[in-house]
């Protein structure tokens, strides 16, 4: 069973702290939260009480010491990214899941997952397709049961059919990220740190 909280720890390592960078298409962010896609998160209040007091080194450690505001953090999180339906996925899964949706926004993570469970079903013989919709309901997680019991063939097992899954989600993520920087030649400033998420 899945932990949100060693989601919440392998993800913070990617997203850092405070960034305004100009070429960023989320703007302001505090630990990969968007001002422009969440500008109502009340973590922006105590934020803006530090502006202007101290140097930018300094204006990062402030915030990390804040407890409340680190608090907000993980609530955050937890309420917009993560299911309770990913307590019963396995970690690595659920991990993935949740940092592409991070990063790609959860229905687009989403997707990867049911797009991957689709193709890992030997053309219907072990689970019929889903329907790609991003929401991860009954008929999601019935088939990833199902693949995950595929373990039992010859020359499977839990690690390979987990691994295989954990691939497939990774090519899509990838894929976006590349599509990106085609359309965008500025996004290829943030490609290497994107390609880190791809494990």
């Amino acid at each position: 069973m899945a932990d949100f909280n060693y989601a919440y720890e392998n993800t913070m390592t990617a997203e850092g702290g405070y960034s305004n960078v100009a070429a960023d298409r989320g703007g302001e962010t505090y630990m990969g939260i968007s001002r422009k896609n969440f500008p109502d998160w009340g973590g922006w209040a105590i934020i803006d009480n530090y502006k202007g007091n101290v140097h930018q080194k300094s204006f990062s450690d402030m915030l990390s010491d804040n407890v409340q505001l680190q608090k907000m953090v993980r609530a955050f999180y937890k309420e917009n990214f993560w299911h309770a339906q990913f307590d019963r996925l396995d970690q690595d899964v659920a991990n993935e899941i949740f940092d592409t949706g991070v990063n790609q926004g959860l229905g687009t993570a989403i997707k990867y997952f049911q797009y991957s469970l689709n193709a890992l079903n030997r053309n219907q013989k072990d689970y019929p397709n889903l329907s790609v919709d991003g929401g991860i309901g009954p008929l999601t997680l019935s088939n990833y049961d199902s693949l995950i019991a595929t373990a039992k063939y010859p020359a499977r097992s839990y690690n390979k059919v987990v691994k295989a899954l954990l691939k497939l989600m990774n090519y899509f993520q990838m894929r976006r990220y590349m599509d990106l920087v085609q359309k965008d030649e500025n996004q290829e400033t943030f490609l290497f740190g994107w390609t880190e998420r791809v494990i």
